[in-house]
C-alpha cells in the first residue's frame, strides 16, 4: 500500500499543476502541443518516456483490489497503453492532438485532470 500512496501522490500533484496549467495557460498549452506535433523526434520521444513511465508505474502497482490501488493500478496501465500507441501509431496520434488542440477542449481536459488528481492526492 506504501507504493500506491507514493504514486498517487505523484499523479495527484502531476494532475493538478497540469489541470492548472490547461486551465490558466490555453493559449501557451495550445501553442506547445502545435510545436509538439510538428517534431517528429519529440513525438517519439514522447512516446518512449510515456511507455517507460507506465512500464515503471505498472510494475511497481499491479495491484486490482478496490479503492486507490485500483485508481492507480488503471491509470498505470492507461499511461503504458498511451505510450504504446504513440510509438506503434505516430501519425494517428499527431492526428489525434491536432483535433484535441482546438476550441476549448483544454479548459474542460483541465477541469477533468485537476479534479482527478485532488481525488488522488486526498483520498
Amino acid at each position: 500500500m506504501g507504493t500506491t500512496i507514493v504514486l498517487a501522490q505523484i499523479f495527484g500533484i502531476g494532475f493538478i499543476v497540469l489541470g492548472l496549467s490547461m486551465i490558466f495557460n490555453r493559449k501557451w498549452t495550445a501553442m506547445a502541443v502545435e510545436e509538439i506535433v510538428k517534431n517528429q523526434g519529440i513525438i517519439w520521444i514522447a512516446g518512449l518516456i510515456t511507455l517507460v513511465m507506465g512500464l515503471v508505474t505498472v510494475e511497481l502497482n499491479n495491484v486490482w483490489t478496490s479503492g486507490l490501488p485500483l485508481l492507480v493500478t488503471i491509470l498505470s496501465w492507461l499511461i503504458l497503453i498511451k505510450g504504446t500507441f504513440i510509438l506503434i501509431f505516430p501519425n494517428l496520434s499527431v492526428s489525434y492532438y491536432r483535433k484535441m488542440n482546438k476550441g476549448s477542449i483544454f479548459v474542460w481536459g483541465g477541469v477533468i485532470v485537476l479534479i482527478l488528481g485532488l481525488v488522488l492526492i486526498f483520498w
